[in-house]
């Protein structure tokens, strides 16, 4: 990488870029200043820069509304990265990932946005509406996509303190979700609204979700390649088939070999990204020691506590008796998912049923649990905590519509011993959609 300065000098210099656009400044302007001091960027150096302007205070949400200034400000100028083999092997998670990704884009460009510009031009012929309703529909399939990115490698990026760049990407993932919604919305009204209105919509949700492929494919896959070894790509493997896939069938099975995981820790990390790794650490605490009264804004993942239980010797549960067999049958029949986290606030277990309402893989155990919620939900979150770690609260209560479709009922109880002294608490989420339509009785 050619550079003019330090790395400390050039992380200093793109904070100070960063910052001109969010208070005011053109893109222009921020484009000519990186021209002058950078041939070439390292994607470590982009996401440590916006993680150092949450960590002084900048909203993450406002981070998000300038995402796409931001790629565009360095895009032409990252750094080439070298291509890890094993990404490209049929059943790897990038492998995935980027074959989702191409077929994203040619229904874009080859389908979507053709059609439209076609039924522009000849607003009489149905086919082309019809063809355009079921391209959103197919778009808005990258749900699971994005679901599958947020339950699998975002949980990978905390576990090396590379928080930053998850928070934003969540944002922006809920905003294509929205838009694309949007686009849904008014191609299926009756009557139709402006055509224009229709363009309008459909062209900035693809445009946002082609912003997006840029950022997961140049700048979020070669920053968790820095840091991420094939015992991680082997756990994100195994998480995804639970959640599903965009547009593609299920990938074939995959693990990393056996040389690839003797090599692991032999795995060469440039010096610039070890520096900008014990940055965002240092950031981390002191975050940490910030928010000490609230303990879930540690970043790092908190180590499991080792237990052992006999399978089958019966323990008692008042009033009565089970052992461990008839426990987990019980949690895997309850007609609601359960959530337990720990007081520190980091996620130790959950209900592993086949009903689940939303998804949780095994890279969630030890997470903090407000990273395991969109920017957007966050604040309600710490302060859902710090009332129950203050005890001030034990419960609390949500419902909502999930895709206009399923009525879902969320509650939060917080657990005190005898002493006031704070377990954690349990998350409940139940669908009350077939109950809500019960009527007269059912007796035995």
């Amino acid at each position: 990488m050619t550079s003019k300065h330090t790395a400390l000098t050039r992380q200093k210099t793109i904070v100070k870029i960063l910052k001109s656009l969010h208070n005011g400044g053109s893109f222009e302007e921020a484009k000519r200043m990186f021209n002058e001091e950078f041939e070439s960027v390292d994607v470590a150096e982009i996401t440590a820069a916006e993680r150092q302007l949450i960590a002084n205070g900048l909203n993450p949400i406002e981070i998000q509304n300038l995402c796409n200034v931001h790629a565009e400000v360095f895009k032409g100028s990252i750094t080439d990265q070298q291509a890890t083999p094993a990404f490209e092997t049929p059943g790897h998670p990038v492998k995935t990932m980027k074959l989702e990704n191409t077929i994203i884009s040619s229904l874009i460009n080859d389908e979507l946005l053709p059609c439209l510009k076609k039924w522009q031009q000849d607003g009489n012929n149905s086919e082309y509406l019809g063809r355009i309703k079921k391209a959103l529909a197919d778009l808005a399939t990258i749900d699971r996509h994005y679901t599958r990115k947020e339950n699998t490698l975002f949980p990978i990026m905390d576990k090396y303190g590379i928080t930053a760049p998850p928070k934003v990407m969540w944002g922006v993932d809920d905003k294509i979700r929205g838009l694309i919604s949007k686009a849904q919305k008014l191609v299926n009204q009756d009557p139709l609204p402006d055509k224009y209105a229709i363009e309008a919509a459909i062209e900035n949700a693809t445009q946002e979700v082609m912003a997006m492929i840029f950022k997961e494919e140049a700048i979020m896959i070669p920053m968790i390649d820095e840091v991420a070894t094939p015992k991680d790509w082997q756990i994100v493997r195994e998480d995804e088939d639970q959640i599903g896939y965009t547009l593609i069938s299920q990938p074939l099975p995959w693990k990393p070999t056996a040389e690839e995981l003797a090599a692991a820790p032999k795995k060469d990390q440039s010096k610039l990204a070890k520096e900008l790794n014990e940055m965002a650490m240092q950031l981390a605490a002191g975050d940490h020691q910030v928010n000490q009264q609230v303990t879930s804004n540690s970043n790092e993942r908190a180590p499991l506590p080792e237990t052992t239980l006999p399978e089958n010797e019966p323990f008692e549960i008042q009033p009565g008796s089970l052992n461990l067999t008839q426990l987990i049958a019980i949690f895997k029949t309850l007609p609601f998912d359960l959530t337990f986290v720990d007081h520190t606030d980091h996620v130790r277990w959950f209900s592993d049923t086949d009903h689940r309402i939303f998804p949780r893989t095994a890279s969630v155990i030890g997470r903090a649990v407000v990273n395991c919620h969109p920017p957007k939900s966050v604040d309600k979150v710490e302060k859902i905590l710090k009332d129950f770690h203050a005890g001030t609260r034990n419960k609390a209560e949500f419902w909502f519509e999930l895709h206009q479709k399923r009525f879902i009922h969320i509650e939060y109880y917080a657990f005190h011993d005898e002493t006031g002294k704070y377990l954690g608490c349990l998350e409940v989420s139940q669908d009350l959609t077939k109950l809500r339509k019960l009527k007269g009785e059912k007796r035995l």
